[in-house]
């Protein structure tokens, strides 16, 4: 097992919300996984960018993974919310004192698809 000292930040993978999502409910799903951080402490908000309310959304359970841990957190928006970029905030253990980690989630307007 890892000593207190190892402290590990988590490393962020984005997902954002398919086409599809977008054109048949008018909504999107902005995904958030965390992998490889320790210890387990870890609390996980969403905001839209330039707004300081805590949004509403949903998170999978705390997991083991060999001997660090990950965390998914999800976010539904729906009409005008949309057009707006959002963030994951992310706060941990590692970073007492420090400063929160901030993921971006670029708007889905019209024209900024990504296309892979």
């Amino acid at each position: 097992d890892r000593s207190l000292n190892a402290d590990i930040s988590p490393k962020p993978t984005i997902f954002l919300p398919s086409i599809a999502e977008r054109r048949l409910h008018k909504a999107g799903t902005y995904l958030c996984l965390l992998e490889d951080f320790f210890p387990d402490v870890i609390k996980i908000d969403w905001q839209e960018k330039d707004d300081k309310t805590i949004l509403t959304s949903q998170q999978g359970d705390t997991m083991k993974t060999n001997d660090t841990y990950m965390k998914f957190s999800w976010l539904t928006v729906t009409g005008a919310s949309l057009d707006k970029d959002h963030k994951c905030i992310v706060k941990h253990e590692r970073n007492k004192g420090g400063v929160d980690q901030e993921i971006l989630f670029p708007s889905q307007k019209k024209g900024r698809y990504m296309y892979i």
